[in-house]
This record gives C-alpha cells, sequence and structure tokens, in this order.
C-alpha cells in the first residue's frame, strides 16, 4: 500500500515529525498541518521523501480554517484517503477546583479541532474508503489530579471517533484511536521535563510499566499499519502503547 493521501494535523510536534518521515517513507503523500508554526511545517515538508507533499497552516478549533483548509488540500488532491490526528493544545494544569473558564476552554479546544477535522474530511473518506487516526493518550482512561481537563478532552476526542467508526463503517470509512502513555523523546519535548504535575504522573508510570518506553519511530510505525490494508478488519477500537502500563 503506497501512494496514500494522509492528513496530518500537528505535524511538526515530536510525534508528528516522526509520523511525516515514516509515512513518506512508505511512498505516501503528506499534508503537514501547523497551527502555528509554518516555517517549521514548511521545513519538514522539505525534509520528506518524494513529492506532493502540502503545507497547511490553520486552527482547526476554527470551524471556517478547518473547512478553508480541506479545500485546499481537496483541489491540490482530489481527495483524502487518511487523517491522523497527533494535534493537541497545551492545556493548563489546575484542580476541577480551581479550574477557570480559559482552562476549560484549553480542554476542549483539542476535542473541537478534531471533530471539525473529522466533519470536513468524512465526505472524502467516504468516496476514498479511508480512515481515521486519532491520538489519544493514558489521561482519557488513567485519571490524575490536576490534569481533568487535559484528560477530559483526549476522552471525549476519543469517544467521538469510537462513534465515527460506528455511523461510517457502512461506508468502508475506519476509525480508531492509538492510546499513548510516555513516549521517549528528546528532553526538549518532554513535558515531564517542564511540568511538575507530568513529572510525577511519570514516576508513577515507572512503577507500572513492564517494558520500555515505545519511541516516537515506533508510534509512527503503528499508525502506519492502522491506515494499511493489513488492518482493514479494525475499526472503533483503541490500540495502547504504553510499554506495558496499564492505562
Amino acid at each position: 500500500m503506497t501512494g496514500r493521501r494522509v492528513v496530518l494535523a500537528g505535524a511538526t510536534g515530536a510525534l508528528g515529525h516522526a509520523i511525516a518521515h515514516d509515512l513518506a517513507e512508505s511512498g505516501h503523500r503528506v499534508a503537514v498541518h501547523a497551527h502555528r508554526r509554518a516555517d517549521a511545517a514548511r521545513a519538514l515538508a522539505g525534509e520528506l521523501r518524494g513529492t506532493g507533499h502540502l503545507v497547511v497552516q490553520a486552527d482547526f478549533a476554527d470551524a471556517a480554517q478547518t473547512d478553508a483548509a480541506v479545500d485546499a488540500i481537496l483541489r491540490a488532491w482530489g481527495d483524502v484517503d487518511h487523517v491522523v490526528n497527533a494535534a493537541w493544545p497545551a492545556v493548563p494544569a489546575a484542580t476541577v477546583a480551581d479550574t477557570d473558564d480559559a482552562a476549560l476552554e484549553a480542554g476542549m479546544r483539542g476535542y473541537r479541532a478534531h471533530a471539525h477535522l473529522c466533519r470536513a474530511t468524512v465526505p472524502s473518506l467516504r468516496r476514498t474508503r479511508g480512515s481515521v487516526v486519532f491520538l489519544g493518550g493514558a489521561l482519557s482512561t488513567r485519571l490524575h489530579p490536576g490534569l481533568g481537563q487535559f484528560g477530559a478532552g483526549k476522552a471525549a476526542a476519543s469517544a467521538l471517533t469510537h462513534v465515527l467508526a460506528l455511523e461510517e463503517g457502512p461506508a468502508g470509512v475506519r476509525a480508531n484511536v492509538l492510546s499513548l502513555g510516555r513516549v521517549a523523546v528528546d528532553p526538549g519535548d518532554d513535558l515531564a521535563e517542564s511540568a511538575p504535575v507530568f513529572a510525577a504522573l511519570d514516576r508513577i508510570g515507572e512503577l507500572r510499566r513492564v517494558l520500555p518506553l515505545p519511541t516516537a519511530r515506533e508510534v509512527a510505525a503503528t499508525v502506519r499499519w492502522l491506515i494499511a490494508d493489513e488492518s482493514s478488519a479494525l475499526t472503533g477500537q483503541t490500540i495502547t502503547l504504553a510499554g506495558g502500563e496499564r492505562v
């Protein structure tokens, strides 16, 4: 399976970067998305093997921007085969009692972006019998003090992905969640290095894991499998990649 057209939301992050390269190495065309880092998206697209890659800058939490971005992709490619959402906004850590409206809005921003992206691409995915992969997270099921808004947004987007699988399965569209715990990335990309609440969560994870942390390359390889023909019977599922940690 090569030559598929893949919209990759959040391509400029550590995981998105690895996924983009993996997809391009496998012969796929990638629409490299960034919310604000357009220069980084252009640089990444220039690094990718092959031709036909696109750069898309948009705030997917804004419905009009999402529709315009998807329209531009469709004009360039004709259709989309797969959507991979590796994007998620920064969500302030706060207890429920201390959560203000700004933190609540941040927590739901990622969900809204995922819903807009799915809604805008579903008509094309029906035509191509394509798929959606959402990068979920352990915090949607494994609760931790101070991270409720982060986890609630991820849980909402995961639920939406599962419902999408039910609704669009008859049209041949698949949708799955790849649930991640801790991923081995460079220190500069590691939330545990800068946020005490994530560092505390990481210490708990060390007691639960039975295997080494998954790497960004392993995440990318799993995403590639989830959009491949070899996983054509898989939909509405959550695949956990967390080093054996219970999530």
